[in-house]
Parts: C-alpha cells; structure tokens; sequence
C-alpha cells in the first residue's frame, strides 16, 4: 500500500497542483491571426486571382478581427464577448440594406436635359417556382428599366401578365444558357445578346432619343471556384462595354464584392461609376451578407437617389434599385 510520502503532491513544501483556468487568451489570439489573415488575403487577389474569393467575405473577415481583438481586450470571458461581438456585427451587415432602403434620399436634381429612370436589377434565381412572387415583386418596384436574371421555365409565363407595364421586352432564351430578361417602359430600339464568346452571358438593349441613346447591358459572370475564368469574362466584357459609343448602364449578378479584382476591373477598365454596395446575397434569414449584384453607370449618367434593395420574392437574391438621370439631346 502506498504512503502519502510516496505521492509527490504531498511531499513536505510542496501543494497539490491546481488546473490552469480556460482563460480564452489563446483562442482570441488564433481568432485574430485568422481574421487578420482574411483580410490580407482579401487583397492577394491583385497580385493572383484565385486569392479574389477572399474579398466576398471582407466585410466578415473585419467583423472578426474586431470581435477577437476586443476578447483579447476583456479581463474575462473573452471567447464570449468575441461571439457576441460577430453575431451583433453578422446582424448588422444584413440590417444594414434593409435601413438604407427605408428612406432613400436625394443625391441630386435632374436637369432639364435629363431623363430620369428608375432601375432594377433582380436575379430572380433559376430554381425558384414561385412566379407570382417574382411578378408581384417587379410590378411593386415600378421600376422604368428591369434587368431580371436566372429565369428558369417555371418564371417565363410572368412576361405576358407584365406586358401591360412593361410593353418592351427583350431577352435571349433562344440561346443556352442565357436566361436574361430586360423589361422597359421605354421603347427600345435595338436588342441583342450573346454566350459564345470570351465574356459572360449578357443580353443588350438599345433606347431611341428620348432616353439620350443609352445602351443597357444586363449580365450574368460565372462565380467561384472558377476565378480564373471570371476574370477572363470581366476582361472582355470590359472591353466591349468601353467600344460601345453612348452612355451606358450595366447591371446584373457579378458574383463578385466592391473590395474584388474583379470589381474594381468593371469600373477602370470598362471607364464606369459603380452605384451600389449594398449586401444582397443570401435573402435566406432576410439578412443578405453579400453585395454580388450591381448597377454601373459610364459618364455623364448619375443617380439621383440613395440605392435601396426591394424584397426577394422567393429568390437567394434580393433585387437592387437606383435612380439615375440620363442627358437627351434638345
């Protein structure tokens, strides 16, 4: 039988050793080191493509060192305070479209020569069958121009009940993979599209003079794993954005974040204004996380009001709203 002599934590001098406490420090610091490590990936993207992923989540990625660096800070419970700290960040990211839209204000008056337009861009999502959510979204916008993206078979059916608004329509589902759709209240002049070539699907319309000319691109690029391939697309699509004469409106589904490559690509190369950057992606929880769809304007077209999100009408993607003016000759 052993003795307390033989067990060490009794030797005379010495006392029993005590566990350490979970203090947390540990983990806030990993914590750190992994958002900080997000957020210079977010920039990698420059130098490689394939980095470009990280950039959708820049937003999340600043929540996160915000949320370990303040555990870091706390004399106790710092793992707690750091998840408090990314939920109530999380929340915010997804209110914040939905504040924004409540009350748009005014960011200019148009002038005389101007037409003023109110725009849509709604990617309606593919699989989604419930057309007469998407119908009664689009006649609640009341927009003057709507892009409509991802019209699968079951969404078809809507564009002869939305006729009476919107009497010119354009859309190129003769082609694969090309489920794009333009609504307007505005006579259109000439229309086209294509899928067989070095950019995205993307469907165009032309307006007559009394919407100055303006050229609308309606567009669907390919999103991640495929970087390489959607930087491939931007490039062209770029390219033929910036031959086109006239002023100019592009919108769609980028699937790409105002911190990417592939972003900041459209607005230099393509010479546009990118008007949004409100999260619109997933509506899943009605707290979108991610500003994936757009609205670029080229020069001398504005907007005159704040951009808003509508609701998304059985979709993954809420649509997005801007008010532009457009310079017409006389």
């Amino acid at each position: 039988m052993s003795s307390e002599a033989d067990n060490p934590a009794t030797v005379a001098g010495e006392q029993p050793r005590r566990k350490r406490k979970a203090s947390g420090r540990m983990e806030c610091q990993l914590g750190l080191l992994l958002g900080m490590g997000g957020l210079i990936g977010s920039r990698l993207g420059q130098l490689w493509i394939a980095f470009d992923v990280f950039s959708q989540f820049t937003l999340q990625f600043a929540v996160v060192t915000l949320a370990f660096a303040i555990g870091l800070m706390m004399p106790r419970a710092r793992l707690l305070a750091a998840f408090l700290v990314i939920i109530a960040g999380v929340i915010a990211i997804g209110i914040w479209p939905h504040v924004a839209s409540r009350a748009p204000f005014n960011l200019a008056t148009a002038a005389a020569n101007q037409k003023v337009l109110r725009v849509a861009s709604f990617n309606t999502l593919y699989t989604n069958d419930n057309a007469e959510a998407v119908k009664a979204e689009v006649l609640r916008l009341d927009a003057d121009v709507v892009g409509l993206v991802e019209m699968g078979p079951a969404k078809k059916r809507i564009l002869t009940d939305l006729r009476a608004l919107y009497p010119f329509q354009a859309n190129c589902f003769t082609k694969d993979f090309c489920n794009l759709v333009i609504l307007s209240k505005v006579p259109l002049e000439t229309t086209g599209s294509d899928v067989s070539w070095d950019g995205p699907p993307y469907l165009k319309a032309k307006f007559g003079p009394e919407a100055g000319g303006l050229t609308v691109f309606l567009v669907h690029t390919i999103r991640f794993p495929h970087s390489r391939a959607q930087f491939r697309q931007v490039m062209a699509l770029s390219t033929l954005i910036e031959s086109t004469p006239g002023p100019k409106l592009v919108m769609g589904d980028f699937n790409a974040t105002p911190f990417s490559r592939i972003i900041q690509t459209m607005e230099t190369r393509a010479n546009l204004t990118r008007l949004t950057n409100l999260p619109s992606w997933p509506s899943y929880a009605g707290l979108p996380q991610i500003a994936i769809d757009h609205i670029f304007v080229s020069r001398g077209v504005r907007a005159i009001e704040s951009q808003t999100i509508g609701q998304s009408g059985g979709s993954d993607h809420f649509p997005i709203i801007v008010k532009i003016a457009v310079p017409v000759s006389g």
